[in-house]
């Protein structure tokens, strides 16, 4: 594996809501992953990060991470096969550690900034705070262990008739939205309130990660 080169980080975060937004369906919905890459497992039932990263690498451009002799499991970010990939790309804990818990010199935190995180989701928190392209990252026990994550791919109220079922009428919800992988959502809610139980909104702790265009 080659050392990581010096310099900038780019990210296309419109580019790679597009393409969120049109491959929500692998793994679990209609179809398979495009060759390279595989679903997780072969259902799409633990796709979650490997469907974010995917998004990050293909179409936003964000480059693999490969730093050959450094120690730490979290400085790493690439898929070459799936018998050579790194626990930060499929995993949604790593994932999140990657992108702004470990500092990687030149990256600064691997490129990702902290938005800001709460417990707690309800229907009112619409927000417009985050970018197409952002991650949105959920521990839903609030005990300190990222369950899932999600790909913002925009703001307003989407447009869905025809994909899946209306999410207990989230369809016409005005606010930030996203896709992604197990259960496969396209353009949902952006909290998820509206698959959730009350308990489980409750509890469920948030954590918004914003990638900006350039980073290093």
């Amino acid at each position: 594996m080659a050392a990581l080169p010096a310099g900038a980080l780019a990210y296309d975060g419109a580019a790679a809501a597009t393409y969120a937004d049109s491959h929500w369906a692998e793994c679990g919905w209609s179809g398979t992953a495009p060759s390279p890459y595989v679903c997780l497992p072969a259902n799409g039932s633990q796709d979650c990060a490997n469907y974010a990263s995917r998004v990050m690498h293909v179409a936003g451009g964000y480059r693999f991470i490969d730093r050959s002799g450094i120690p730490g499991v979290n400085d790493y970010w690439y898929y070459y096969s799936t018998s050579n990939w790194t626990i930060t790309w499929y995993n949604a804990q790593a994932l999140y550690s990657f992108l702004v818990a470990w500092d990687h010199g030149d990256l600064s935190h691997g490129g990702g900034t902290l938005v800001t995180s709460f417990v707690g989701v309800t229907a009112s928190q619409t927000y417009n705070s985050l970018s197409k392209g952002d991650m949105i990252f959920f521990d839903f026990e609030n005990n300190s262990q990222i369950d899932h994550v999600r790909v913002e791919t925009g703001y307003g109220t989407p447009s869905r008739t025809g994909y899946q079922s209306a999410y207990n009428n989230s369809y016409w919800k005005t606010g930030d939205w996203g896709s992604q992988h197990n259960a496969n959502r396209y353009r949902d809610f952006w909290n998820g309130y509206y698959q959730m139980s009350a308990s489980m909104a409750a509890t469920t702790k948030i954590y918004e990660v914003h990638i900006p265009s350039t980073s290093g």
